[in-house]
């Protein structure tokens, strides 16, 4: 039997078990890390202990090569996930299925506020589904309501035990967010058998008038639903283009967002993330059911809705209609009417940090917000008591924090300077003594919104922090630390936390072990990827050197495991301006998709990842040739080994970018790689996602790429029309007449990167003789999901710079130099 198909077995044989895992862990001799591994990993997902602490619930994933789809990106992981339960309560218990025969395709959504019951969902062919499950009884009851998936806020909260709200989709299509991913396939499909039978139109109309878009079909709506245990009623509460709720904390006011109205866009500048609709902000009362509009003509921003205390009003940042964002304010919205809470010259940022979400919270009835004056300057949190000017509470920390670890009535906790504070009305105070290295430690829940995960602290008296040694601890409001388990080199993560308790995996090899650490405690729970605890990873090696600005720079190179017994296959310069990697590990959810240096390494390649900055438009394509050439040049001298004469360059997305604006101007390096590549901004500004043409009514995401171009990543400032230099400048499409090297791109069709990008370098490198592959991959988007597509990238990367890195330039001006070039200067 292959390899797949034992794995095939293996999970269907998975299925079905409902005892405890096994937990050994295989020993085997130490090898490379391979593709295989990579695209067949198992994982766990998201971990939660029940309000109560007598359950521990969490996901597994099968083998990711096993899964029955890939169409919808990272979530077709999710047909593979199930849920297991251990009982706290039992000191010996074992790990168990939670509800067998009820998956694969199960997550965990959120606990009752006793622990009694836990909303989950279930993704299994079309349809996603909503189910409420009785802990203690192993039972479920599926609700017949369609899950939904908010990438702006909230999908579900419990009121009580027997209520809870969620956000359904009445049609039962599957959430917007799947079929951005996974739904255009089967349009088109259906679409282009339509034509070919020739009894009705096949074609989709948008039309824009006045700045706003529109799509002949209305978009799905959905709708906000209280549902009742006891007795089944199902209340639909708001409907419509819903983004956003939350609960007061006494239960009985709903904070609502709708974006129902559309926005002209503003034909001089479009910012990335802004929304298409005016997002309104209303509150129902959930005992008369009556809804009141505190802000009328009021538009609200993502991701800040927080309730006082009191109950009695909820935070938001909102600008009036027409006007930008940086010129709205904080609001304090009652049922009464809407007050103004920040005053003239303090702003939390720009448009763009405004949109990415205002940091607020309360302190005690006033709110606090992280600002800076308008003049630039510090962002600090500051107290508006609505009486004098707003007070600065952080002013004694050397670095601020951008979260609150955690909140109370009197008091926000924060992580800052390595130790632990409590802020007050009267300031910031240090509960940990000076010296300390404590940093926060946030549980991993990459599904739950950025107004969720990162701007919303949970309100209760503890925070959750890692040590100098490693260690978890426990620090309380008045500093007191609870040790929960020792450190270890091993630990790279923290799934969930209670009082007392924390759940961590430890990494060997690519095998993890999700243990419980409690007290004296140390427990293994269960294991993935048992039998891959000898795949080696390439440990990164800092290259230090002086950076563009003749400053000091780190950039990171990866060395094949005992590759000084093996000749290397070449030097590759992994480039992405504004990042680097450092990191040896990427866990199993993620490491599957994108280009891993570590699976680089594996193959036997090294891999420099260089200290790249993000450059304004006008010169970065230069700048990014000096970074490259200064980070190479170091790392030429401190590894003699390294084949100077076999140096590739690759990237993906603005990497994919940076590496064209290099081939295009340097002839240093004999092979270049360019994934999802951006070539000319002027198309990436006006062209159509594809997901769009087929799937209108969905948004037609004119603004994304708009706005990326202009106040994204790209930062070209204005339409083309108003900055042509600068769309020109920044466009490696009309300087490619001047590559000499081979150049393999990598492209997709669903991918919003659109792959006419790549196809216009292609056809100039034809025109001039130059040599060039073009790859692309059918239904995927700008990553790559389908293991056997996975298989393929890899393998097409490593074929192709076998032959140009080996072989002599085509031509006698693409001759590469072999050492430092004199146009590398050692400062600006």
């Amino acid at each position: 039997m292959g390899k797949l198909a034992s794995r095939l077995a293996a999970a269907m044989a998975a299925a079905v078990v409902t005892t405890a895992p096994a937990m050994a862990v295989e020993t085997e001799a130490e090898r490379p890390l391979t593709v295989e591994d990579v695209v067949s990993l198992e994982a766990f997902g998201r971990a939660d202990i029940s309000p109560d602490g007598r359950w521990l619930v969490y996901e597994k994933r099968g083998a990711y090569d096993t899964a029955p789809r890939f169409d919808l990106a990272w979530r077709s992981a999710w047909t593979l996930m199930d849920l297991w339960i251990v009982d706290l309560e039992a000191p010996a218990a074992r790990p168990r299925l939670l509800l067998p025969g009820e998956g694969p395709g199960l997550q965990r959504m959120a606990w009752s506020p006793s622990g009694r019951r836990l909303l989950v969902t279930r993704l299994q062919g079309e349809a996603y589904d909503y189910g409420v499950v009785d802990v203690a009884r192993g039972t479920v009851a599926w609700t017949d309501l369609a899950a939904d998936v908010s990438t702006r806020g909230a999908e579900a909260e419990w009121m009580t035990d027997e209520a809870l709200l969620v956000i359904s989709r009445p049609d039962r299509s599957l959430p917007a967010a799947m079929r951005q991913d996974g739904g255009a396939q089967p349009r088109m499909a259906a679409a282009w058998r339509r034509t070919a039978r020739g009894r009705e139109a096949s074609r989709t109309v948008v039309e824009t008038r006045g700045g706003v878009e529109q799509a002949e079909s209305p978009r799905p709506p959905r709708a906000l639903v209280r549902l009742d245990l006891e007795t089944g009623t199902k209340q639909v509460l708001a409907e419509g283009r819903l983004t956003d709720f939350a609960l007061s904390p006494d239960r009985r006011l709903l904070a609502v967002v709708r974006g129902e109205e559309p926005v002209p866009v503003d034909p001089d500048i479009v910012v990335l993330t802004e929304s298409d609709r005016r997002e309104r902000l209303s509150l129902i009362d959930l005992e008369t059911g009556v809804e009141t509009h505190p802000g009328p003509g009021l538009d609200v921003a993502p991701h800040l809705l927080r309730w006082s205390w009191d109950s009695t009003a909820v935070l938001a940042w909102a600008r009036a209609d027409g006007s930008a964002w940086r010129e709205g304010g904080l609001i304090k919205a009652t049922r009464q009417g809407v007050e103004r809470m920040i005053p003239e010259g303090l702003t939390p940022g720009d448009d763009a940090a405004i949109l990415r979400g205002v940091r607020a919270d309360w302190l005690g009835k006033h709110p606090v917000l992280l600002a800076q004056d308008d003049a630039g300057g510090r962002m600090d949190w500051r107290l508006l008591a609505g009486v004098g000017p707003p007070r600065t509470l952080t002013a004694g920390m050397r670095d601020v924090p951008a979260r609150i670890a955690s909140a109370g009535p009197d008091a926000l906790h924060v992580f800052a300077d390595g130790g632990y504070w409590a802020i007050s009305t009267r300031g910031a105070q240090r509960l940990t003594p000076d010296g300390g290295r404590l940093r926060e430690t946030v549980p991993y829940d990459p599904e739950r919104s950025r107004r969720q995960a990162g701007a919303e602290a949970p309100r209760r008296d503890w925070s959750l922090a890692t040590d100098e040694t490693g260690a978890v601890v426990q620090v309380f409001a008045d500093g007191g630390l609870r040790r929960i388990s020792g450190g270890a080199a091993s630990v790279v993560r923290t799934l969930s936390a209670a009082p007392g308790a924390a759940l961590v995996l430890e990494r060997k090899g690519l095998a993890e072990t999700l243990r419980l650490r409690r007290g004296g405690e140390d427990r293994a729970l269960d294991v993935v990827n048992a039998d891959l605890s000898g795949v080696a990873l390439a440990e990164p090696m800092p290259v230090a050197h002086p950076g563009v600005d003749g400053k000091p720079a780190t950039s990171w190179l990866f060395l094949p495991r005992g590759a000084g017994t093996a000749p290397l296959r070449g030097l590759v310069v992994k480039v992405y301006p504004g990042s680097y990697d450092n990191l040896v590990w990427a866990d199993p959810m993620t490491m599957t998709y994108g280009l891993r240096a570590q699976v680089l390494a594996g193959a036997g390649f090294a891999v420099l990842s260089p200290a790249m900055p993000p450059g304004r438009p006008e010169d970065r394509g230069d700048l990014y040739v000096r970074s490259v050439d200064l980070a190479v040049d170091a790392a030429l001298a401190a590894h003699p080994e390294l084949p100077r004469d076999r140096i590739g360059v690759l990237g993906h997305s603005f990497g994919g970018y940076a590496a064209l604006e290099i081939a295009a101007r340097s002839n240093r390096y004999r092979s270049y790689v360019a994934s999802s590549s951006f070539s000319d901004m002027v198309g990436l500004w006006g062209e159509f996602e594809p997901a769009s043409r087929i799937q209108p009514e969905e948004g037609m995401r004119l603004r994304a790429n708009q706005g990326a171009a202009e106040t994204g990543q790209h930062g070209l400032g204005a339409p083309p029309w108003r900055a042509q230099a600068v769309y020109e400048a920044a466009s490696p499409y009309l300087k490619a007449e001047g590559i000499r090297a081979p150049v393999l791109f990598l492209t997709a069709d669903m991918d919003f990167v659109p792959t006419g990008q790549a196809e216009r370098v292609f056809s100039v490198l034809h025109r001039m003789g130059g040599r060039s592959r073009l790859v692309t991959y059918w239904g995927e988007n700008h990553h790559v999901w389908s293991p056997a597509n996975i298989r393929d990238r890899y393998a097409q990367i490593f074929d192709w710079l076998d032959e140009t890195l080996s072989e002599p330039p085509a031509r006698p001006d693409a001759l590469p130099s072999d050492g430092p070039i004199p146009r590398t200067p050692p400062g600006p």
